[in-house]
């Protein structure tokens, strides 16, 4: 009955018998009569057809954890040979969102690979939903996020903190009545805006202004209208967006203002087309997390990783 899994696994992970059919290359009615033919086998339904996307009945979440079951068997059984042949081989999948693949974890990816030389490290970049995906059917060992992930199913490790500013189109004219707490980019930057003596302004002071927020389930987009909620006040949204760069690109242009990560300045050049706002709100500060199944047996190669992130704790909090 576990003969078609991968089609079974393939529909869950896509919740679409179409899209599932598409990335197994073969035609929809055939995916659909080798499920049919599971379902006849067990005498009960795998899936809810009837709901949309379609969902996983009682027996079909059982039938998912056990492939999970099946699949983390292998990652052992492979783990294990990988030892049996040597300690210094093995290979580490990370997952994590855009802006952690693009600037953060290729230099730490590449440092890696530098005190490992045997190591294979393959980086798995995709939104926060596929990420959890992923790390539960263990095409990826480990990754980094700030989203918060069920605490039963997956254990987490702080590695570093974040701030979170507010980024204002320079030609609003809301900046010029908050002269004594903007800050220009290289104030944040820099690391200047740490300082105590630049002071942390309330959101209520932006309740008239259009915001930029990232798309619903974004820990941002929580984040931005919590703190805007206890600064008493909903904010007028222009726009939904699905990443935080696109975001700050678009408060270039001047068309709202936005909530980003401190860090973005880093890694972009300067502008002058926007000023910076610390926040006071204690919500401003989240953690960045690298998160594993608890079920999940370590290999060598991910706690070797674990380790090496530790080691870099202090460098990542410049983030």
């Amino acid at each position: 009955m576990l003969k078609n899994m991968d089609y079974v696994y393939a529909v869950y992970l896509n919740k679409s018998f179409s899209k599932a059919a598409q990335q197994l290359y073969i035609s929809q009615p055939a995916l659909s009569a080798a499920i049919k033919k599971i379902e006849e086998e067990i005498h009960l339904s795998l899936f809810d057809r009837s709901s949309n996307p379609i969902q996983l009945t009682p027996a079909g979440e059982y039938y998912i954890e056990s492939i999970e079951k099946i699949i983390e068997i292998e990652k052992e059984m492979s783990a294990h040979f990988n030892t049996m042949r040597g300690r210094n081989q093995g290979t580490i999948n990370i997952g994590s969102a855009s802006f952690f693949c693009a600037y953060i974890l290729p230099t730490i990816m590449q440092e890696f690979k530098v005190r490992y030389p045997d190591y294979s490290v393959n980086l798995l970049e995709a939104n926060a939903d596929d990420l959890i995906k992923c790390l539960r059917s263990g095409i990826v060992d480990i990754i980094l996020d700030v989203e918060k992930l069920d605490p039963n199913i997956f254990k987490s490790i702080v590695w570093a903190d974040e701030q979170i500013v507010l980024a204002v189109p320079a030609a609003f004219d809301v900046n010029n009545h908050l002269k004594k707490y903007r800050l220009t980019f290289d104030d944040i930057g820099s690391g200047r805006y740490l300082d105590p003596k630049y002071p942390k302004v309330n959101l209520k002071q932006f309740e008239n202004e259009t915001f930029l927020l990232l798309k619903k389930g974004n820990d941002m987009y929580q984040r931005g209208l919590k703190m805007c909620r206890k600064a008493g006040f909903a904010p007028q949204v222009a726009m939904y967006l699905d990443q935080l760069l696109t975001a700050y690109y678009v408060a270039c242009s001047g068309k709202g203002i936005t909530f980003v990560r401190a860090g973005v300045t880093h890694y972009l050049e300067p502008t002058n087309k926007l000023f910076f706002y610390k926040i006071d709100d204690e919500n401003s500060v989240r953690n960045i997390m690298l998160y594993y199944k608890r079920s999940q047996s370590l290999s060598h190669v991910v706690k070797d990783f674990i380790n090496f992130m530790h080691e870099r704790e202090l460098a990542a909090n410049r983030i």
